[in-house]
């Protein structure tokens, strides 16, 4: 379990090297990534 101190990165939506925008992925995205960041039990 990771301590106050520790940060982390989630990538979320990573779909290789090609965008793949459309009505399937609309919620999500299909076109960029996107990066979670924590430290301990906070987003930052």
């Amino acid at each position: 379990m990771p301590d106050n101190n520790t940060f982390r990165l989630k990538f979320w939506g990573t779909r290789g090297s090609i965008a793949c925008p459309g009505p399937d992925t609309v919620k999500y995205g299909g076109n960029t990534t996107c990066f979670e960041v924590t430290c301990g039990s906070r987003r930052i």
